[in-house]
This record gives C-alpha cells, structure tokens and sequence, in this order.
C-alpha cells in the first residue's frame, strides 16, 4: 500500500525550503554583486592597457579628458565632444569596458539637450559618442594629468600631460570609480548623473573644501572629488598610472598635511615617497 505524505509532513518540507531559501538567497546576491565587482576590475585593467597603448603611440603624452570641435565630423553623434573614453576607442575597441555592470540597471536615461529623445544606450541615437563619453563609471584625474585650454570654439579642450614628467607613476591616480551624483541646488535637491560621469578631483578640490571628507557618504558625490565607490562607500577601484589596478580604501588616496602637495600626492606624482 503507498502511503501519502500528511499535511504536516508536506509543511515541515515545505518550512524548510523556506529557510534554506532565506539562508541562501543573500548568499546568491553577495555571489552575484561578487561577479560584477570582478568584471569592473577586469574592465579597468583593460582600459590601463588601452592607456598604456596610447602613450606608446604618442610619445609618452596621456590621453586628454576630452577635446571639443564641433567641425570634426568623424562621429556626429558626439556632437563635437570627444571624450577619453571615445578616444581610447582604436586601442580597446569595446564602448562597455566603461561601463561598470551597476550602472545599466539604474541608468537614469542621461539625455542630451540636443537630442532629448535618445538616452545614453541608444546606440543609434544622434548624441550616442557624447553620452557615452561624458558618462562611463570611471572618472579620470583631470588636475594633474592634462591641461585645460580654451579652444578656437570656446569649451574647454585639454592636452595630456607627459608621463615623465611625474615622478611616481606607481602611486599617481589615473582612473577610478565615479559619479556625476551630485545635488543640482539646495532649493531642488535633484539627483543627477547617478550613474557616472568622466572625471574626478583631487583631494584639495573636495567640497566642502574647509573640511573635505573622504569617508563622506550621502547624495553629493561632490564631497569626494566624484569618487563613487558601487560595491563598499569607501572604497573604489582605481588605475594608477603605470597601468596597474587596486581596490583601496578612498581616504588612503588623500595625504596627511593640509598643503595642496600633500593632500594631492597621490594625484600629483609626488606619491609616498
């Protein structure tokens, strides 16, 4: 004779899969934002070989932050901005290697003014190569590896600096994590750029600069020069500048004394030495 399981029995196994369940399923997020961690390092140890390519080809000269002409037609849909991300393009050949994995779910649809129907991934959309470049996850260090200069058609251009010129490459900030999260003013507290955004500061440019805080937490990323750590607050991945990469801790990027040099010397080539 077959004997059928009771209602009690059917109610323990069913208890059961229920706490295995509650005891597995925050394994399986760990597991899984494990995962993407893992992919944005890989991600930005090939965006240092890119980097590390363009010296090569331009005599020991970082790539810009970024150049602006608006007569250049080579991609129209920059809208004359070309961005480093756009222009390590011949070396990595992959616009995602810029994105972190995070970014793609909560992008708030980044729009251009001049061209509002089309977000940051609509690859066909007439402000594509701008929205790409203004925004991927890893904001580079503009103080100290480029120059800013103001080009024949007004915004701000900027030519790379050369590598030799800094002292310490092993300790210098390239690229780190980023946001544009930042509060457009007091009175419209308005999150924008949640998602990434193509430069970061160095520690003397933190705000508020009177007491800059580099384990600040909150909606204004401003705080941290940009710095925007998606798998722990205080941390972020970052590229230094002879191509390696390192997740660290974000107040071990600032230095010990209130001098501009110090704070920055990790920024600004002098290092630990």
């Amino acid at each position: 004779m077959k004997r059928a399981f009771t209602l009690i029995e059917l109610l323990v196994v069913i208890a059961i899969i229920a706490i295995l369940a509650a005891i597995l399923f925050p394994v399986f997020a760990q597991a899984k934002l494990a995962a993407k961690k893992t992919t944005s390092i890989s991600n930005m140890k090939q965006v240092a070989l890119a980097s590390q390519m363009y010296l090569q080809d331009y005599d020991d000269v970082i790539v810009p932050l970024r150049w602006f002409d608006p007569l250049n037609n080579s991609l129209p849909s920059s809208n004359g901005f070309y961005f480093y991300p756009v222009l390590l393009q011949p070396y990595t050949k992959n616009v995602e290697l810029f994105l972190d994995p995070n970014d793609r779910a909560d992008d708030p649809a980044m729009h251009f003014s001049g061209c509002p129907q089309y977000g940051r991934f609509d690859k066909q959309g007439c402000a594509y190569w701008y929205l790409t470049g203004a925004y991927p996850s890893y904001g580079f260090n503009r103080k100290y590896l480029n120059i800013s200069w103001t080009g024949p058609f007004g915004a701000a251009s900027y030519s790379g600096v050369s590598a030799t010129s800094l002292g310490n490459t092993s300790q210098t900030v390239m690229l780190a994590e980023a946001s544009g999260k930042d509060v457009v003013a007091p009175s419209q507290p308005t999150v924008r750029a949640a998602v990434g955004y193509h430069r970061i500061d160095a520690p003397s440019f933190w705000l508020p600069a009177s007491q800059a805080d580099p384990n600040a937490i909150g909606l204004d990323a401003r705080t941290q020069g940009q710095l925007w750590g998606r798998y722990d607050p205080k941390y972020v991945i970052v590229n230094w500048l002879d191509g390696h990469t390192k997740y660290i801790a974000i107040n071990s990027l600032v230095g010990q004394n209130t001098s501009t040099e110090s704070l920055d010397r990790f920024w600004n080539g002098i290092g630990s030495n």
